[in-house]
């Protein structure tokens, strides 16, 4: 499925999960409507037709009475009013839902409307003696079990109300709680669906962004854990993306081959260049004059300095195809490093630096390591540390133990780093611009260099500066180096290549 697929398939659950409890809302409160409109208008009909009953049945038994005494047209035209409204009354509450309730009423008012026309027969016939007959034997009694058949009808009506107001009740009460945990689980499908489509969509992403970190940084074969057999967008992407690491890689590689061959290649006529010219200052082809001896040492110090930076080139391309070694082997470190400093001292004493070597009695004697690239790496620090340290100022040439290594630090007092490079003074051919030196002063290869070389040993090597104070670079050195990383069927070339 499409990401396009996933996302609409998604937000449609969501939406049947939101409408869901809503549904059944309006359904419920359609229900409570129909309760609230039959407690309006059926109890309200039928409490005010009973009231009415009952008015017009004692208006019927009162103008029944004054016609029995007085028989005239008006109380027999009331009479007749009264019989019409009571019947009237008693079909609206078998209309209102009280039929049932009202068939003892009816036959009641049946048997009284029987008894009250007789009675008018009576009367109308002269038979007085039979009207009072009738009258005791009939209509009284039928009147009595009227007006009682009406009780039972009160009571029928107001507990029709009262279970209408329970059943409006509960299904509030159920509407209530059925919504609550309608919304309650939509809430939770909600969390696990939006969870679900944010691992299908960001951890890939995510994933890809890591591995274009990483690309960034120079290594080409990142560990992106995208599955790239996906059929959707992402799988599209992370096939893409591998495919441009594959090439990235393969180009880096053809470069990496290229400065190598061309460095290598580079150093026969650099040797060339230096040779000659170390004959024609030893006069071997002839006397030279002054101005000739000056062009032939700079030709010979440039070509000095071509054939350092050509070694460099040589040293980073073997690191990246995993071709060079390092050869870890016992060395005495109080010995190494004060050998060491003895060689600068020339040149503090040139430009009035005050240069320290500052020793931990607690440093070990003994060490495993590759003498000559760790010669390589300090000496480039110190290099660097009396290149940006004007007269007058300081460097300290520090070696401490740790628990498992030495820490080894060279500090100075010069112009300082910048802290947006800071980060960056590792990387091949980086450099940072400073009035103190030009950027040509140095080719950017040898921290990196340096970096390599440490990590090859197994240990660190960082920096930390403040801009105008000075610089630190702290080496932490294993006491047991090993060859990281340099596998032993796998030699790098001789160190002397020609």
């Amino acid at each position: 499925m499409t990401l396009k697929g996933r996302i609409i398939s998604t937000l449609a659950v969501l939406v049947f999960l939101l409408v869901l409890p809503a549904v059944y809302g309006v359904f419920a409160l359609r229900e409570l409507s129909n309760i609230a409109y039959q407690l309006q208008t059926r109890d309200a009909v039928a409490a005010l037709a009973l009231g009415r009953l009952q008015a017009a049945v004692g208006e019927v038994e009162h103008w029944q009475r004054i016609y029995v005494a007085v028989p005239s047209e008006d109380p027999a035209r009331r009479v007749d009013r009264g019989v019409d409204a009571a019947e009237e009354e008693l079909r609206r509450l078998e209309q209102a839902g009280y039929r049932e309730a009202a068939a003892t009423t009816r036959e009641h008012w049946d048997e009284l409307r029987d008894a009250v026309a007789t009675e008018r027969e009576l009367v109308e016939e002269g038979a007085t003696e039979q009207v009072e007959a009738h009258r005791a034997e009939r209509v009284s009694p039928t009147f009595a079990a009227m007006h009682e058949s009406l009780d039972p009808l009160s009571v029928a009506i107001d507990r029709g109300g009262t279970a209408q107001v329970a059943r409006a009740q509960s299904v509030a009460s159920g509407a209530a709680t059925t919504t609550l945990i309608a919304l309650l689980i939509s809430l939770i499908a909600g969390l696990v669906l939006a969870g679900w489509l944010t691992q299908t969509l960001l951890r890939p992403i995510h994933e890809l962004q890591r591995g274009m970190g990483v690309v960034s940084e120079g290594n080409f074969e990142p560990d992106v854990t995208v599955p790239s057999h996906r059929s959707d967008e992402l799988g599209d992407l992370a096939r893409s993306f591998n495919s441009m690491t594959v090439q990235l890689a393969e180009l880096e590689r053809l470069k990496a081959e290229f400065i190598s061959i061309g460095s290598h290649e580079l150093k026969t006529p650099l040797s060339v260049i230096q040779g000659y010219a170390s004959l024609l200052l030893e006069g071997l082809y002839g006397e030279i004059d002054e101005e000739q001896r000056e062009a032939l040492n700079a030709i010979r110090s440039q070509t000095t300095r071509l054939t350092q930076m050509v070694q460099q080139l040589l040293d980073i391309s073997r690191f990246e195809a995993g071709g060079m070694r390092i050869d870890p082997r016992p060395l005495q470190l109080p010995t190494f490093l004060k050998e060491m400093a003895s060689g600068f001292q020339p040149l503090a004493h040139q430009n009035q630096i005050d240069f320290r070597l500052d020793m931990d009695p607690d440093l070990p004697e003994e060490v495993t390591a590759d003498a000559e690239r760790l010669n390589e790496v300090l000496g480039n620090l110190l290099s660097n540390a009396f290149k940006f340290t004007p007269r007058g100022g300081t460097i300290d040439f520090r070696a401490t133990p740790l628990d498992d290594s030495v820490q080894i630090e060279v500090e100075d007092s010069g112009v300082g780093i910048p802290e947006e490079h800071l980060g960056k003074i590792f990387e091949k051919f980086y450099q940072v611009d400073n009035p103190a030196q030009p950027r040509s002063a140095g080719s950017g290869l040898g921290l990196a260099i340096a970096k390599e070389l440490i990590e090859a040993h197994g240990g660190t090597i960082t920096a930390d500066s403040t801009e105008g104070s000075g610089t630190r670079f702290r080496v932490s050195l294993p006491r047991e180096a090993s060859s990281r990383g340099q596998p032993p069927h796998a030699p790098g070339p001789p160190k002397n290549d020609p």
